[in-house]
């Protein structure tokens, strides 16, 4: 069983091997089955929307517009967020939520990219300098920036732009944040909203983003990988220098030598859950069963215990990341000076884009273990905000005067304050989110959220999934629960459109 399990780990390691800042997995990919079906085009989007005079650039759109009943009719706008569209184009089709609305509604499906991802931007380069217009509020203005003054060929007549027609914005993570967003930074254009697991309070030391890993862990599994890092945390917090090395060499990491780099690679196997829970319960089998050579043995909800499963977690992390952290000294150290942090020229690769608004708007977002290990968490407490709060400045230097917003001071209270948080007053925007979700958290349905979760109004529906994980109903899954919850978005989106009807008479 273990030499079929060190192949499979063998696959995984390139996907956990350290990248600086962590980048989430938004929404599912969906290539389109049929791109001759669709239409695409290109729109002079404005770099500035302070300050005409920057110019335009060129920002690609896609459309399908079969099921479109003429003008007046809706238009559904989906933007895929932090990444070139080309591969989720599929959300055109009525497997997906905007495409289902198009069909059920007769409307029009377009997906706008989103500004500095895939050919959608108006630099390449990118510094601190050239990267201060990629923030929300330019974001937002260019999703009402297109509803108000894109030429749509499929409207030749006219009566599809938003001053005649009900537009809906709908995105999934960050990119559903952002549609909840443009509903305060920029309101009026956009008829109504749909948000799935939508991010919209920005969250520093963002610890609990584990919290829901931990509460759908197999119970076994929970109890002895808080145990192992309940007595990591112990040997980093008491241990002398030859017990910290011990530890280190136990899981195959003695080159690491700062406990936060420490901290954050053995904590690669709970980080795959948001794109692959199935990838986080082989984790669990392995150091459930480690002890008895692949065997299934009867256990409780009390798991194997400590010095079995510290054995297993830590040939887990032996077999997953140690080669990749023997083969170069920068793969698994933040504090290596050889370390080429500031790349204006990663473009393709969307990190860069992704770290600069964590960095800059400030999102921060940065997962964490929480202040004080106390036996109940799944993540070191070593692994701080500030662990991952001084890559900032290294990935982005001052250039000509300009850096990235926190390192000038911006915290994540001030972009709260700028939209609204979990407490914005929301109006015509439908929340989606699921139990098993990691980023639930930092959505309006957050068990932290002073008061509670969001309560669910007319104005603002709040639907919850129990079996979702991240963003669970942008795609038909044919799950039960999901589709009972899709089929009371389908109404509350039927609602929305009479009342714009009505008010148009």
């Amino acid at each position: 069983m273990k030499a079929v399990f060190a192949a499979f780990c063998a696959l995984l390691a390139p996907v956990i091997a350290t990248q600086p800042i962590i980048k989430p997995f938004g929404v599912k990919v969906r290539p389109h089955t049929n791109p001759d079906l669709i239409g695409n085009g290109t729109f002079k989007q404005l770099v500035d929307h302070t300050d005409e005079s920057k110019g335009t650039f060129s920002q690609r759109y896609w459309w399908d517009a079969r099921s479109w009943k003429g003008p007046g009719s809706p238009v559904f706008v989906f933007n895929p967020g932090e990444t070139a569209a080309d591969d989720y184009l599929g959300y055109l089709e009525n497997y997906t939520i905007p495409g289902l609305y198009a069909d059920t509604f007769g409307g029009a499906v377009i997906i706008v990219e989103h500004r500095y991802w895939g050919e959608s931007t108006p630099y390449k380069n990118l510094t601190a300098e050239t990267m201060q217009y990629l923030n929300i509020m330019q974001a937002a203005y260019d999703m009402t920036y297109f509803a108000n003054n894109v030429t749509l060929e499929f409207a030749d007549s006219g009566g599809a732009n938003a001053d005649s027609a009900p537009w809906v914005l709908i995105g999934g993570s960050y990119s559903g944040a952002l549609a909840a967003w443009t509903s305060q930074i920029d309101p009026g254009t956009y008829w109504a909203y749909h948000a799935s697991s939508a991010v919209v309070e920005a969250i520093y030391n963002f610890w609990e983003y584990f919290s829901p890993v931990e509460q759908h862990l197999p119970r076994n599994c929970s109890a002895d990988v808080r145990a192992v890092i309940n007595y990591v945390d112990h040997v980093l917090s008491t241990g002398s220098k030859q017990d910290v090395l011990d530890l280190k060499t136990l899981f195959g990491l003695e080159m690491v030598e700062h406990n936060d780099d420490f901290a954050e690679q053995i904590t690669t196997p709970v980080w795959q859950w948001q794109n692959s829970q199935a990838t986080v319960l082989k984790f669990c089998d392995y150091v459930e069963t480690y002890a008895s050579d692949g065997a299934v043995l009867a256990s409780d909800e009390g798991g194997v215990g400590l010095e079995p499963a510290l054995k297993g977690y830590a040939s887990y992390i032996n077999l997953t990341v140690a080669d990749s952290c023997r083969e170069s000294s920068t793969n698994c150290s933040t504090y290596d000076d050889s370390i080429e942090w500031d790349d204006p020229e990663d473009y393709e690769s969307g990190w860069r884009q992704w770290n600069w608004l964590l960095c800059d708007s400030p999102f921060a977002w940065w997962q964490t273990g929480p202040p004080v290990s106390d036996g109940g968490n799944i993540v070191s407490s070593f692994l701080t905000p500030e662990h991952f709060q001084r890559q900032c400045p290294l990935l982005f230097p001052a250039t000509d005067g300009f850096a990235d917003g926190s390192s000038l001071g911006f915290t994540t209270e001030h972009l709260n304050q700028y939209t609204g948080g979990w407490d914005a007053d929301f109006d015509h925007v439908l929340f989606c989110g699921g139990e098993r979700d990691p980023w639930l958290y930092a959505t309006p349905s957050s068990p932290s959220r002073p008061g509670g979760p969001r309560n669910s109004t007319a104005d603002t529906p709040i639907f919850m999934i129990a079996s979702g994980a991240h963003v669970p109903d942008l795609t038909i899954d044919d799950i039960e629960d999901e589709m009972d919850v899709i089929e009371a978005e389908v109404k509350v989106m039927k609602g929305w459109l009479e009342e714009y009807s009505a008010k148009r008479k």
